[in-house]
């Protein structure tokens, strides 16, 4: 992610207008109204309290439609990483249990995915997509108070968004 991030500065950077190249110009919002996939950078940057400024971005409609065309081709991809395990159980009710322990973790925390799953004989219920385990170990210690069996796996997970 940091390197296509990164080709795609040097790119903006490198790049100027030629033979009347149409040059797209939106702020933070704009952007984040037009994503495909949710939660970017530019909500990050949007997200600034008073008195830090504003961002704006211009680029060639070229890199815009490249991006696009990018995470439309990724969207079904995985790649390693790790997610937290919050319940695996394989008593008589564990179907039963992990319905309400994902309904619990999704009322406590709306952002984060939740899979539910089922391998014999036991049901699970792991949440989120962290890149790195440190990433996942602080979300581990953020949800230990609710859910303390709560334990971290290496998993293939979804293709980042950016």
């Amino acid at each position: 992610m940091k390197k296509i991030l990164l080709i795609a500065v040097f790119c903006c950077i490198g790049l100027s207008p030629v033979n009347g190249q149409e040059i797209v110009s939106m702020t933070s919002e704009a952007l984040v109204d037009s994503t495909i996939l949710g939660s970017d950078i530019f909500y990050l940057l949007r997200q600034g309290s008073a008195g830090e400024g504003r961002v704006t971005i211009n680029q060639p409609a070229s890199i815009a439609s490249a991006m696009n065309s990018h995470k439309i081709a990724n969207l079904d991809k995985t790649i390693s990483g790790y997610r937290v395990r919050i319940f695996f159980d394989n008593s008589r009710n564990a179907r039963t249990q992990s319905e309400q322990v994902a309904l619990s973790f999704t009322s406590l925390y709306p952002n984060v995915q939740v899979y539910r799953g089922y391998e014999n004989p036991y049901f699970k219920v792991t949440v989120g997509n962290f890149r790195t385990k440190a990433d996942a170990t602080k979300f581990l210690g953020q949800i230990k108070g609710q859910f303390p069996s709560g334990f971290i796996v290496k998993e293939n997970i979804d293709y980042p968004s950016f």
